[in-house]
């Protein structure tokens, strides 16, 4: 146990001196490999979202079945869940850093990236939908641009496949750049500026229909992250990935 010990911290230690190369301030960061199988509900924070909130009354799993190496989250119909950050961000600029994969082909079906401040709310601060949005196909990208959603064009992922999502907040301007991949995607605005400051993510998705999807690798923190997929790849075996944009090698057994 003392060794796993050392080894964590000194894995901790080398991703914060990481974060500090490239300018960022990590808040939060969760590969959970470290978590136990079975409901993330309750784990590092993470909490299922009951129905007071309107949304899906079932916890999202850890699993190693599916994931980039080692564990991932897994989600299906009626799963969402949501970590409050250690520390709120209310200036400035921030950002997340995450992976997705989407299963399913389902046109009933959408994987949630949401952030905000306060209460849990569908009209939150950015806000990400994986899949069918507004009329759109399973393999497209749906982001809110204020109060509109939009179907970015031509942005597809590859329905069965890791992909990487970084999302780069202005705060104070309450706009937010996003990338899939490496390639930035647009600059699009809250979905409502009410949310002034950034201090959850909710995942998951409160509906559907045969859904199944994964995500791993949370990182969240001050600054723009462009060293948070590096941080992701670097750390071996106990990080997530070893290859380049494009070459994701995924684990399926």
């Amino acid at each position: 146990m003392k060794v796993w010990w050392m080894i964590f911290c000194i894995l901790t230690v080398f991703i914060c001196v990481l974060g500090s190369a490239y300018g960022d301030e990590i808040i939060y960061s969760q590969n959970f490999d470290e978590l136990k199988d079975g409901d993330l509900d309750g784990q590092d924070g993470w909490k299922k979202i009951t129905p007071d909130m309107g949304a899906g009354i079932i916890s999202p799993t850890i699993q190693s079945k599916v994931a980039l190496k080692g564990k991932a989250v897994q989600i299906e119909a009626f799963q969402e869940a949501y970590i409050t950050y250690p520390k709120p961000v209310n200036t400035g600029i921030c950002y997340l850093s995450i992976f997705f994969r989407k299963e399913d082909k389902s046109t009933s079906n959408t994987m949630h990236i949401y952030m905000g401040q306060g209460a849990l709310a569908w009209s939150a601060g950015p806000v990400i939908r994986i899949g069918n949005d507004s009329g759109g196909q399973p393999d497209d990208i749906g982001i809110h641009d204020g109060s509109d959603a939009v179907r970015v064009q031509p942005a597809k992922f590859v329905v069965g496949k890791w992909h990487h999502v970084r999302e780069v907040m202005d705060v104070d301007k309450r706009t937010f750049d996003v990338y899939l991949d490496g390639k930035k995607l647009g600059n699009y605005g809250f979905r409502n500026a009410a949310h002034q400051f950034i201090e959850w993510l909710m995942i998951g998705f409160d509906t559907g229909v045969g859904l199944l999807g994964y995500y791993d690798v949370v990182e969240f923190g001050t600054g723009t992250g462009e060293g948070a997929y590096n941080r992701a790849t670097s750390v071996e075996p106990a990080g997530k990935l070893s290859t380049a944009w494009g070459e994701l090698k995924i684990r399926d057994h």
